[in-house]
């Protein structure tokens, strides 16, 4: 069989997030035997030798090849005033016309049978005889959350929304789902990373349940934590804005580290909450955030969260690391006193399996993905009071009771190894 692959979401910023991290591991931990009785046909975008995507996949032993993507049409001449809702209409229907009929940017299909698609916001390809297809589906955070993220009529008339102002709110909502419809509609197979993830698809969207198969994101579990880094960087303020600088820490350093996004689901201002209160009652520790937009208080849009940081008495002590390599990455996990994910919605809960796969204590508040995929490992909290109340335990408890919580990780981690999700996937793409 001929699998075809979009390897675009590893040319772009999805490289280091959830859909990049999916197509990676899903390439990368194909086994020998699939190897050779497949072959496989990646679609990327013309790039130098040394910002191929090709540098960070694991071909050795794959029968493969590389077709060119075309970049999508897009009228991008800006017109005076009112004039530029023109521009934005006609853009919004040359999308529409690939969601419809087929991704414009894959031209040649010659060979393919089976088409797996990792970004569930890329449109499948064009119709062809014999071609069967598959959509990797995340979440639909956007549309479940309501009120914070994509509002309905009724929701922007509440905040003080114009009629006009909350059709076009209410518009944007129907858009989304809508696109995502018929994209799921199109495929034969979508592989949810999640059973949570699922029933959002059967309850808000109506996707039929048969079509899903539940084939859970994987990681890579370490057991090597051995690694030193004398190279951490971290971002400062500087009349210049935000800068990288050299960070030391001294190998006593008690710190909680936190990896991700800062929106509003992710209660981050809970956590800085939680940091002062327990260093206001003497525990000595630091707070390292990792993420794209973990650059600096002022980088961070979301307002409540960001003056929290700007307001914390212990703000020298809260560290940005921005957007962390492999190697800064292992090191922090490994050396994290504990990892803290406070947030109140997932679609599966990545950050959690991945400090779990260094054995790194976690601590998490409590939603449906995350319980499901991480088990008993964690400590689940509730909110502020209970995320102080386990910080301090944690940070109290002996290094044996830390070696029990390493052990539990590690043992819950195992159950998700990437290796098991590629064949996993395979299986299904084969039988299909």
């Amino acid at each position: 069989m001929t699998i075809g692959l979009d390897l675009s979401s590893l040319q772009g910023p999805h490289r280091m997030r959830g859909i990049g991290y999916t197509l990676l591991n899903f390439i990368n931990n194909i086994s020998a035997a699939d190897r050779e009785k497949h072959a496989f046909v990646f679609y990327a975008y013309p790039s130098s030798d040394e910002k191929s995507p090709l540098n960070i996949l694991n071909l050795e032993g794959m029968n493969y090849e590389i077709r060119e993507l075309k970049h999508r049409r897009k009228i991008t001449k800006q017109l005076p005033g009112r004039l530029n809702l023109f521009v934005s209409a006609l853009n919004q229907l040359i999308e529409l016309k690939d969601l419809y009929f087929g991704d414009s940017r894959i031209k040649d299909l010659s060979g393919v049978n089976f088409f797996l698609q990792t970004d569930q916001s890329q449109h499948l390809p064009r119709r062809k005889w014999g071609l069967r297809k598959g959509l990797v589906i995340y979440d639909i955070i956007p549309y479940v959350l309501e009120w914070e993220y994509l509002w309905n009529y009724a929701t922007a008339r509440q905040r003080g929304f114009s009629r006009k102002a909350a059709l076009r709110v209410h518009a944007r909502r129907w858009l989304y789902g809508h696109k995502i419809k018929v994209n799921t509609r199109r495929a034969k197979t979508l592989f949810s990373i999640s059973e949570h993830t699922k029933q959002d698809f059967v309850n808000y969207l109506g996707t039929a349940s048969k079509k899903i198969v539940v084939t859970p994101l994987g990681v890579n579990v370490t057991m090597d934590h051995s690694k030193e880094n004398t190279s951490l960087k971290h971002y400062v303020k500087t009349s210049w804005g935000y800068v990288r600088r050299a960070l030391t820490l001294d190998p006593d350093t008690h710190f909680v580290l936190y990896v991700g996004g800062a929106d509003r689901r992710r209660r981050l201002d809970d956590l800085v909450s939680a940091f002062n209160i327990l260093r206001a009652q003497g525990h000595d520790f630091k707070l390292l955030l990792a993420g794209d937009s973990m650059q600096g208080p002022e980088n961070i849009s979301t307002e409540e969260i960001q003056y929290a940081f700007k307001m914390s008495s212990y703000k020298e002590d809260v560290i940005f690391m921005g957007f962390i390599d492999d190697t800064t990455r292992d090191w922090l996990y490994s050396h994290a006193r504990a990892f803290v994910f406070p947030s109140r919605y997932e679609g599966f809960g990545l950050p959690v399996l991945e400090a779990m796969s260094y054995g790194t204590p976690v601590i998490s508040y409590k939603n449906a993905a995350t319980i499901e995929v991480a088990g008993d490992a964690p400590v689940y909290v509730d909110g502020l009071e209970g995320l102080v109340d386990s910080l301090r335990s944690l940070l109290s408890l002996s290094q044996t009771k830390i070696d029990d919580l390493h052990k539990k990780s590690l043992a819950q981690a195992k159950k998700y190894e990437s290796v098991k999700t590629s064949q996993r996937m395979l299986d299904i793409i084969s039988s299909r």
